[in-house]
């Protein structure tokens, strides 16, 4: 009966190894330690192997069968040295000390080229041996090996992404920070470190909230960070939320920030991204640029008060001339009908001052109430165009809004409109209860149409840019640019259509206003006001 216990292929070729011809000689005269380790590496669930004899002949089990490669099965019996010639240089060097010495040893993912198809290749090992005693001497060695390759090299991926990672966030101009699932800050890049003045190492663990603090421009009540949001629900939020950031020395300066929830491949929630970035210079530029319109916007108002004052003021001194020079019915028939034309003037004057009146909190109002004041400013203008005015209002719900910002939107809608239409044509006004169609938010739609030259398609996709302007030095390019600024503070949409169609050209612009306005409506009203 073999000596030999044991299944499996290696089993079969150790019992069937014509080992008189190798230095163990036959197996009847093998010492009881050299079987018993054999037997043992042959039982072994993990790869492994025996070495023995200062020859370091090679015995090892099913699962090493892929160390010795295509020189298996010929490597049984062989001498390790022999074996691993492609090798020894690297595991050399550690068998023969541990052999000389009689000390095991283990070694984590040691870089061993091993024989492939194509010549040697690296494998990552982690290697184990111990030695062998017989008589008090060592007399072999004992090994198990465990390929970690596919791992070493998936940890040296993920350590390159993770350095990329690091390289890439420390090189955007934004500031930027990353939390876990639990919104504890993770990392920061530099320019996060000087806005929050709050260093990467130190911010690490920390709740968000403790590091990047928000706080509310009018109420200074503390604001809900995005990465809160995020956790309730892990989508992206690009919209730019706004609010003070009080850094850690206590320094406040405005900030813009976006956030974006990190998934797994399970869209298990890992970790979250906020970018933000300190926008206190582009209110001032914008603050500049909103004071400029404005002074553009009153001159442009106070010329056409002039014009629809001058009128009624020459029918008076005529009139009166008229009457110095006539008697009786004639003379008062000409007083009153000078009385009128002051009365006219009068109109003119007060609806000028409702123009711009501002309350400090949005109000109620009509689309009558803001159309009104916008209409009678250019009722001479309009007459002298040759314009006709078609009107149809059929909203009749109010919506509360700042009446000046919405009626400053209206007077250049209508002023460019009128500017389209040089030699004559139809104005339509019109007013209806609508829907905001992507957050289905009742409101007021109000429309400003003409049938005038139409707006050329390579103008109309920069005409709420800033400076843009088609007039030359008769224009600044702020007006649309302000309107849509002031449409987005109260929540609202600014839309145009325009064709060049010939006999269908024309323009329209719809305005939509959400009947109840946002909560921070207010806030921002301040915070304007106050940059002003």
């Amino acid at each position: 009966m073999s000596p030999i216990a044991g299944q499996g292929e290696m089993a079969e070729l150790v019992r069937h190894c014509t080992w008189e011809k190798t230095p163990l000689g036959a197996m009847e005269g093998w010492p009881q330690e050299l079987l018993a380790c054999v037997n043992m590496t042959l039982a072994s669930p993990l790869p492994a192997r025996t070495l023995w004899g200062r020859e370091l002949i090679l015995i090892y089990n099913d699962a090493y069968r892929q160390f010795p490669g295509k020189r298996h099965p010929e490597a049984l019996g062989m001498s390790a040295r022999e074996v691993y010639r492609d090798s020894w240089h690297v595991v050399g060097p550690i068998l023969e000390e541990a052999f000389a010495a009689g000390r095991g040893f283990h070694h984590a993912g040691l870089c061993v080229p091993l024989p492939g198809e194509k010549g040697p290749e690296d494998h990552f090992l982690n290697y184990t041996s111990v030695p062998i005693f017989q008589g008090g001497q060592v007399a072999g060695l004992f090994g198990t090996l465990h390929d970690v390759t596919e791992e070493v090299i998936a940890l040296r991926r993920l350590r390159e992404k993770e350095a990329q990672t690091e390289r890439i966030l420390q090189s955007i101009g934004d500031a930027v920070i990353v939390t876990d699932a639990e919104a504890r800050v993770v990392r920061m890049n530099p320019v996060a470190e000087s806005l929050t003045g709050w260093w990467s190492s130190e911010a690490a663990g920390r709740p968000l909230g403790g590091v990047f603090r928000l706080v509310d421009e009018g109420t200074r009540a503390p604001v809900e960070t995005l990465a809160e949001k995020i956790r309730r629900r892990p989508v992206v939020f690009s919209g730019g939320q706004q609010a003070l950031l009080v850094s850690k020395s206590g320094a406040e300066m405005a900030v813009e920030n976006n956030g974006a929830p990190i998934l797994d491949d399970e869209g298990n929630l890992t970790g979250i991204v906020l970018v933000f970035r300190n926008v206190d210079e582009r209110r001032r530029t914008e603050s500049a640029l909103l004071k400029s319109e404005k002074l553009a916007a009153v001159g442009r108002l106070a010329s056409s008060i002039a014009h629809e004052i001058n009128n009624p003021l020459e029918s008076v001194m005529n009139l009166i001339y008229l009457a110095r020079h006539s008697e009786g019915e004639d003379s008062r028939r000409y007083l009153d009908l000078a009385d009128e034309e002051i009365r006219r003037v009068s109109i003119i004057a007060n609806q000028t001052l409702r123009f711009r009146k501002q309350a400090s909190s949005p109000q109620a109002a009509t689309a009558n109430d803001l159309f009104s004041t916008v209409m009678s400013i250019y009722e001479g203008r309009l007459k002298n165009a040759r314009v006709a005015v078609e009107r149809r209002f059929r909203a009749r719900e109010p919506v509360v809004c700042f009446q000046g910002d919405v009626r400053q939107v209206l007077n250049n809608l209508v002023s460019n409109a009128l500017e389209a239409m040089p030699f004559g044509g139809r104005l339509l006004i019109r007013s209806r209860a609508g829907r905001n169609w992507k957050t289905g938010e009742r409101g007021l739609v109000l429309t400003i149409a003409d049938n005038g030259s139409g707006i050329p398609p390579e103008v109309r996709k920069h005409i709420f840019d800033a400076f843009f302007t088609t007039k030359g030095t008769a224009g600044n390019g702020l007006g649309l640019w302000v309107s849509q600024e002031i449409v987005e503070r109260h929540h609202g949409v600014l839309r145009v259509r325009s064709t060049q169609r010939e006999g269908r050209s024309g323009t329209t612009f719809t305005l939509f206003l959400p009947f109840e306005p946002p909560a921070d409506t207010e806030a921002i009203d301040h915070r304007d006001r106050a940059a002003s």
